[in-house]
Parts: C-alpha cells; sequence; structure tokens
C-alpha cells in the first residue's frame, strides 16, 4: 500500500504553524470571533464605504497588502468576474447573520452590499451605456462574436466586470503598460484624453458573463429569503428591491443566454411561481449522472492525451445546491447525496498532485494555477516541482474554503438523513459487492479486506485511494486472473499472471509490467495468491486503472467473472467532512493570524501572495456558519424557511 509522509504540506513553517497531524477542532465561540474578524476586515480593508460615491457599498476583489493608499492597493481584473467577490460576500453575511444572531452581518447587507448590488440591477439601464468603446484596437472586438458578454442597450440586471471612480487599478495595464482597456470598456480617461499613467480605473466594463450572473443569483436567493421573514420597513424595502432586481437578472440572461437555474430560481421564488420554478431542473432522482464530476473524469481519462483539469472553484456545487433548495423547499436525498460525493471527491483530485507531502484540511489549488491530468494522473506532481521558481504549485483561498462550506453542509444532510450514503449506494448499485476504499487520513486503522464469492473461489479485496489488493487460493492449472474497470475493460485493468517459474507478475492489457508486491505460494494442489498493486496515480507505476469512488470493476477467472464497486465506509465519509471544515478553519484561523490577512495565492512566487482576497473571506465566513448550524444541530435548509412552490414526493 501507498506510505503516505508524515509531514505538512509545504508551507508548515511559513504559514501554517498551528496545524497538527490530526487537526483539533475549535469551540463555537472561536469560530465566531474568527468569522467577525475577517468579516470586519473586509468592511475596514476592502469596501467602498463613502456615501458620496456610487460605488457605495462596493467591495473590492483584491488588496495589494503592500500598499496602503488608493487607488493602488485596490486591483481588478478586467475580465475577472470582479463583481463576483461582492456577491459572495454578501451572500456570507446572510449566512453568517442566520448561524449567529450578531447585527455586525446584517448592519454590512443592509447599509452597504445590498444597496450597491440593486442600485446596478435595478438601474443599469440609466448607469451604463454601450455607446463608446475605448478598448485598445486589438481588443475593440473581443465578445463581439458571442452575445454573453457584452452590454445591450437599455437593459437593466446587468452587473459589469467592473465599475470605478478612480479607485482601483488594473491588473492588466499594470502588466502590459498600456493606458488603453485591455477588454470592452467606457474609460472616463480615454474619452476626456487625459493621460492615465497609474492605470486607474474610471469607468466600467462593457462585459459581464453567466458565472457571474450565477453568484448573483445565489445572493439575490439567500437575501430575499432573509427579508421575506424580516417583518421591520427596511425589510420591506429590500424585499421589493430584490424582487426587481432578480427579476432583472433573469430577464437579462434570457438576452444573453437563455434560461440558467441559478438565475430562474430566485426570479421564480420572488415571484412565487410553480411553473416558473418548474423551469428549475428536479434533483431529486438519484440515478448514476450524479457520480459525472471533475475527480471521476481526471481518473477515467476516457480520452487519451486529453487534459482534465481540476477544479478552481466549488461554485458549480454551490449552484446547484441554492437551486434544488429553491425548486423543492427543501433538500431532497438525491442532491444532499450528490453534494457529499463532490464534496469528498473533488479535493482528493489536489491530494493525488501532492505526492510528498501530505495535505491540510480545508487547503487546495490556487485557482489561477492550473493543475491538469492526463491519462489518470496528474500532468506533473508536486515532488516535480513545476511550480514557480522550481517550488511547488501554488495553493490559493477559493476552492479549499468552497468546498469546506459543503463539507459543513454535508455533515447537516446526515443529520437529515442518516443512512445517506450507504443506503445511496444500495440504490444506484444494487446486489454488487463493495469493497471499502481505505483511507488513512481518516482511518489510522489497518485496512480489512472483503471477501466476494466468485463461482466456489473466495476473493479478499482489499483498496485504498493509491492501490488495490487481492487474495485467492487457485487450482494450480489455473495461470490468469483479469481485473479490468466495468467502463472501460478494453483499456483499463491488468492481467495478473503465473509464469513458468510459478511467480506472479501484473501487465497492463499493453503488455507493460507492473510494480507491486506479488505473492504466489504453492499449498498442495493449489496456489495461494497474494498482491497488492499500485494503481495509475502513483507516480512510477506504468498506467492500468485507479481506485475510483463508486466505480465499478470486473475481476475475471476462466469463465467465470464478478463484478464489485469500490466506496469508502460512511463513517468514513463522514470523519472526512468533519476533517475538513474542523480542521480547515483552524488552519485557516493560522494562516490569517500569521500573515495579517487572506492570500489569494501561497507561494505563487507573485503579487497573488501579496493581494487580500475579498473571496477568500467570504467562503470561510460561509464555511464558519455551515458549521455552526452543524453544531447548533440546525439545517440550513430549515433556517432559510424556504417556500414550497412544487409538491415532491417526500424524497
Amino acid at each position: 500500500m501507498r506510505k503516505i509522509p508524515a509531514i505538512i504540506l509545504f508551507l508548515c513553517l511559513a504559514v501554517l504553524p498551528c496545524i497538527a497531524d490530526e487537526p483539533l477542532a475549535l469551540s463555537k465561540d472561536e469560530v465566531r470571533s474568527f468569522m467577525k474578524k475577517l468579516a470586519t476586515f473586509v468592511a475596514e480593508k476592502h469596501m467602498r464605504t463613502s456615501r458620496d460615491s456610487m460605488q457605495h457599498g462596493m467591495t473590492y476583489e483584491y488588496r495589494d497588502m503592500r500598499r496602503e493608499k488608493s487607488p493602488g492597493c485596490f486591483v481588478q481584473g478586467e475580465a475577472l468576474d470582479t463583481m463576483h467577490d461582492g456577491a459572495w460576500f454578501g451572500a456570507a453575511m446572510v449566512n453568517a447573520s442566520l448561524a449567529t444572531g450578531d447585527p455586525l452581518y446584517r448592519d454590512l447587507l443592509e447599509k452597504n452590499v445590498l444597496p450597491f448590488y440593486c442600485r446596478m440591477l435595478n438601474h443599469s439601464d440609466k448607469i451604463f451605456s454601450n455607446k463608446l468603446n475605448h478598448a485598445r484596437p486589438s481588443a475593440q472586438q473581443t465578445w463581439s462574436g458571442q452575445k454573453e458578454w457584452l452590454l445591450q442597450d437599455g437593459e437593466k440586471g446587468f452587473v459589469p466586470y467592473w465599475w470605478d471612480d478612480g479607485g482601483s487599478v488594473s491588473l492588466e495595464r499594470q502588466r502590459d503598460k498600456n493606458q488603453f482597456p485591455a477588454f470592452p470598456s467606457f474609460d472616463q480617461f480615454v474619452k476626456d484624453e487625459k493621460p492615465n499613467p497609474e492605470f486607474v480605473l474610471s469607468g466600467y466594463s462593457l462585459g459581464s458573463s453567466n458565472h457571474l450572473a450565477q453568484d448573483l443569483g445565489v445572493l439575490l436567493q439567500l437575501s430575499w429569503l432573509y427579508y421575506r421573514e424580516y417583518k421591520g420597513k427596511d425589510g420591506d424595502c429590500f424585499r421589493s428591491e430584490l424582487s426587481d432586481a432578480a427579476q432583472n437578472l433573469q430577464a437579462s440572461r434570457m438576452r444573453h443566454h437563455g434560461h440558467i437555474p441559478m438565475c430562474d430560481a430566485p426570479a421564480a421564488l420572488v415571484l412565487s411561481d410553480p411553473a416558473f420554478m418548474r423551469l428549475v431542473p428536479d434533483a431529486s432522482a438519484l440515478g448514476p449522472a450524479l457520480l459525472n464530476n471533475h475527480y471521476k473524469q481526471a481518473l477515467e481519462a476516457a480520452v487519451s492525451e486529453k487534459k482534465y483539469p481540476t477544479p478552481a472553484f466549488a461554485d458549480d456545487q454551490q449552484y446547484k445546491y441554492y437551486a434544488a433548495l429553491a425548486r423543492h423547499g427543501k433538500l431532497p436525498k438525491a442532491a444532499a447525496f450528490k453534494l457529499v460525493y463532490d464534496a469528498l471527491t473533488e479535493p482528493r483530485l489536489y491530494h493525488y498532485y501532492s505526492d510528498d507531502a501530505k495535505v491540510a484540511a480545508g487547503m487546495n489549488r490556487f485557482d489561477l494555477h492550473p493543475i491538469n491530468f492526463t491519462n489518470g494522473r496528474p500532468a506533473d506532481y508536486r515532488s516535480d516541482k513545476k511550480g514557480p521558481s522550481g517550488k511547488p504549485r501554488p495553493m490559493g483561498s477559493r476552492f479549499g474554503p468552497q468546498n469546506m462550506i459543503q463539507c459543513a453542509l454535508g455533515l447537516q444532510a446526515f443529520a437529515q438523513f442518516p443512512d445517506l450514503w450507504d443506503s445511496s449506494i444500495d440504490a444506484l448499485f444494487k446486489g454488487i459487492p463493495r469493497v471499502n476504499i481505505h483511507d488513512p487520513l481518516v482511518d489510522s486503522d489497518k485496512n480489512v479486506p472483503v471477501k466476494i464469492k466468485l463461482g466456489s473461489h473466495d476473493l479478499y479485496l482489499e483498496a485504498s485511494q493509491y492501490s488495490l489488493g487481492i487474495k485467492v487460493i487457485l487450482p494450480v492449472a489455473m495461470k490468469k486472473i483479469t481485473i479490468m474497470q466495468a467502463n472501460d475493460p478494453k483499456r483499463h485493468g491488468c492481467d495478473l499472471i503465473i509464469k513458468e517459474d510459478g511467480k506472479l507478475e501484473a501487465r497492463n492489457f499493453e503488455g507493460t509490467s507492473l510494480k507491486g508486491k506479488f505473492s504466489a505460494t504453492l499449498e498442495g494442489n493449489n496456489r495461494v495468491i497474494d498482491c497488492v498493486i499500485p494503481t495509475t496515480i502513483d507516480k512510477s507505476q506504468a498506467p492500468w486503472m485507479n481506485s475510483i469512488e463508486l466505480e465499478k470493476y470486473t475481476i475475471k477467472m476462466g469463465e467465470e467473472q464478478v463484478e464489485f464497486i469500490l466506496a469508502s465506509r460512511q463513517v468514513d465519509v463522514v470523519k472526512w467532512l468533519e476533517r475538513e471544515i474542523a480542521g480547515g478553519i483552524l488552519n485557516w484561523r493560522g494562516i490569517f493570524a500569521t500573515k495579517g490577512f487572506i492570500p489569494t495565492g501561497i507561494e505563487t512566487g507573485a503579487d497573488w501572495d501579496h493581494y487580500s482576497d475579498t473571496g477568500g473571506y467570504a467562503h470561510l465566513i460561509s464555511a464558519c456558519a455551515q458549521y455552526l448550524n452543524h453544531l447548533d444541530g440546525k439545517k440550513d435548509w430549515e433556517v432559510l424557511r424556504l417556500p414550497v412552490l412544487i409538491e415532491s414526493d417526500g424524497r
């Protein structure tokens, strides 16, 4: 079996001094204190609070912590969805307020975040115009061939990539030293024919995106549900503003794209329209399609040499979760299973990349530095040091903290459905034997083989994320056992072969010998086969197949064969979710204490190490809030008090 080095990920000495091999959990009071510090930091360091500005309430995505004065300290990418961080921060304020009751979060939401976004969504037809495009000549036609991005004349519900009055600088223009916009934009400096040597942003982007729209959908849905229960005067005002904003957002995306569940859902909620809500996909059906994600695609590698990306965000998981809540008025069991499956498996890809160090809880890749898989394994491993300046590839504050939210929601799902994992697997794979994927991160005990019947033979199988083991007693005359991945049996698998000298070897289907521990011992007229074979994910192994969560496999001996699936034990799945959320909060609190801010990238060897990232704070605050809900025995979908527009069968 693969041994995991007992060393902490490479940031231990630099920014993770508090990590223990088994992360401890913070108390509820410590969690509340941490999330309040994060929210206060964003309010003080990232948010425009001047009421004499149209940008009042805007939250800048990046703050350069090496600079203390505007505009140079605020950096915005001209096509980086810079407005989405404020939307996620607003969603976090709703989650934090509902979890703690602390007035700070409602105050930030009411006085800053919501007025800013409602201003744009409800008055974009008056604020923005597509009549002038000041982009540099090479960028004039960017987005012109596709309707998703470009502002249409006179439309409501449009939120541009960026909108500023001189309070920030352009990421792109700082780098290429060109004073003209890098993407289609209205630029006040160009219009006034004034020089802009500091590359200040004054104007607005002419582009937006479906991605940004879905982030806004989450904000609007949570905020409308929040104020739906609020009886005060401000609640009445915001309900109306949010209702208009949700409808305008949905109408804008229809003009630019078509139906998008996370834009349809809030609009259907505010309209209380069951027919409209039926546009949002039904999330109550359990089926094999739920198992399709980055993890499965990367490890299966259905297309040779194709690059399969590791996830940079958990945005899609959030969209599916909130759309499912809106559609059903609760969390259906199938949606709960999908939530847990993704929260368990998606982070593993980064763990596979990190072949020479254990990954600390809550940590994952930097979103702007890709890590890809080819042929079922990382294109390069951490030990290859293909990152900046000959170091490993950097980590970041996006996917790790976002997945922590999903882990906390997953724990709430287990409180709702105590047999969620096991019963879902039983329904998906009726009657197929199940072999445990052992994970030493959450189960320090020795792996216990599972007995499976193959004709008259007893097979004993064991698996980890990095290997497959088999033990069986065979007649001496039998010379070969074949192990196959059921969905691609011609390509993924190996033959265990008894050679002329009586020794056991394994070869993939191209005839290449595989590394492993092999034993074939004679006992009378039988031979005891015992082997452990590292899977393709092991850097030193020749390709054959991987141990994939909820994948089906076949073992064939002679004319007989048997299928089995690989699946973690439910108790270990729960432990994984607990480790990621509880240990992740502890680890990120250590980073915040050590660096003084939440960086967007760690060990990037570039400016990203010095950029405080609103998205990181937002996701950590929501993770803390959902963890507190779990500890308090609350469930997010019950706290939100969702209306039921479409009656379901109760699943």
